[in-house]
């Protein structure tokens, strides 16, 4: 009897043990599946955002697609904010005020991040044209940080010029803040349809870019323009990163392998650097290969040194050997108005005459010539009838400004 009952014992417990074991198994197996499902659906999501469609509106624009539909959970694309219908109503019938009016544009901008429409039509609705705008303004911001696509076929289908720059604006500064690679999607799939203003446009998507720190993004969209777009979008991209970033923006420019784009950039470079801290510009600009641009960079550079430490500039210009490359920068320099800068017309002269290309150093002293005139008609005189830096040409200009000068003098 006690061995029976050991044996049964047994029984019961394999069958235990088989019972936990397939349990397990069945687990798991379930819990892979699902991750396999979950995966797969993810993807086609993604899918289904990057395959956007695109169309041609009758006006000859472009119908964009909107692109972020379907991109979130809709469990979590839920905003914990609410439209407040009473607020809304409460908010109009008060007298018109900057605050009740700023309360009205912020709760437009919110509503326009998920029911675009109605958020229109409410604005729409203003009577205060004034008002209005800056309640259409506020949707369309809302409107472009979740569907920029959209937002931006609606600016586009207006039928003012004025009007669908100003809205583009906005667009593009909302879209860039909220997602700059879609922001930059738009803006290419706007090029490829051709849309008329893409110049405008495309430098509107730049400012908004860099305004929100997409330095790089930026680059990369002016980059990609056609050879008219290009210089204009690069020189005014790499101008605003050198204004706020100098030395990550000119070494972003050196590193672009094409040269006609990569003298686009530094000449955007030289632009924004020149108002930041034009010393360290110039230090800069010495360090790139002798030829191409690089005397009318320094000239841009020195002029704006001159501006800001006179004596600095002048100390550099005078010790430095950097041969025909110096010439269009000292010719920059000695061409300044003698009345707004700290220094004497004899030091122009100086200047002008240290210029190796004669032509240029003519034009330079012609420069020098015409301010100094009328700052003392007796010394400048002397100078040029000893002078035998100037050419034919330009001696005769001088010459009849002195003679009617000093005509008028006399009489």
């Amino acid at each position: 009897m006690s061995q029976m009952s050991t044996t049964s014992a047994r029984i019961c417990r394999s069958k235990l043990i088989f019972v936990i074991c397939t349990g397990i198994i069945f687990g798991t197996a379930c819990f892979f599946a699902g991750r396999i499902s979950v995966q797969t659906t993810y993807s086609k999501v993604n899918l289904n955002v990057t395959n956007s469609a695109v169309g041609v509106q009758k006006n000859g624009g472009v119908t964009l697609a909107a692109s972020v539909s379907g991109t979130k959970d809709e469990a979590t694309s839920k905003p914990s904010w609410k439209w407040d219908e009473q607020k809304w109503k409460e908010l109009m019938s008060k007298p018109g005020t900057v605050a009740r009016n700023t309360a009205l544009a912020e709760m437009l901008e919110k509503l326009a991040a998920t029911d675009p429409k109605r958020a229109m039509a409410l604005a729409k609705a203003e009577g205060n044209l004034k008002l209005r705008t800056t309640l259409e303004q506020a949707a369309l911001r809302g409107w472009a940080s979740t569907a920029p696509a959209d937002a931006t076929d609606w600016a586009l289908a207006l039928s003012n010029q004025n009007d669908r720059s100003a809205a583009m604006k906005t667009v593009f500064a909302s879209a860039a803040a909220a997602n700059p690679e879609e922001a930059v999607r738009v803006a290419n799939l706007m090029m490829q349809q051709g849309v008329d203003g893409i110049e405008g446009y495309g430098s509107s998507l730049i400012d908004a870019l860099c305004a929100a720190g997409n330095f790089q993004t930026a680059a990369a969209f002016a980059a990609s323009g056609n050879s008219a777009q290009n210089r204009g979008w690069l020189g005014e991209m790499y101008s605003q990163w050198a204004a706020l970033q100098p030395e990550e923006a000119a070494q972003a420019a050196m590193a672009i392998a094409d040269p006609d784009t990569q003298n686009g950039a530094l000449h955007g470079v030289v632009g924004g650097w020149a108002q930041a801290d034009p010393a360290a510009l110039t230090q800069f600009l010495t360090q790139l290969p002798p030829g191409g641009d690089r005397g009318q960079m320094l000239g841009q550079a020195l002029e704006n040194w001159v501006r800001q430490d006179p004596v600095a500039a002048a100390n550099w210009i005078n010790n430095s050997d950097m041969g025909t490359d110096l010439d269009q920068g000292i010719a920059a320099v000695a061409s300044m108005d003698l009345s707004e800068n700290n220094f004497t017309p004899d030091v122009a002269v100086s200047w002008a005459e240290s210029i190796n290309d004669e032509t240029l150093r003519s034009q330079a002293l012609v420069s020098v010539l015409r301010n100094w005139i009328y700052i003392d008609l007796p010394a400048a005189t002397s100078y040029f009838n000893t002078t035998a830096n100037l050419l034919p040409a330009d001696r005769q200009q001088i010459g009849d400004m002195i003679g009617d000068l000093s005509r008028n003098v006399a009489q």
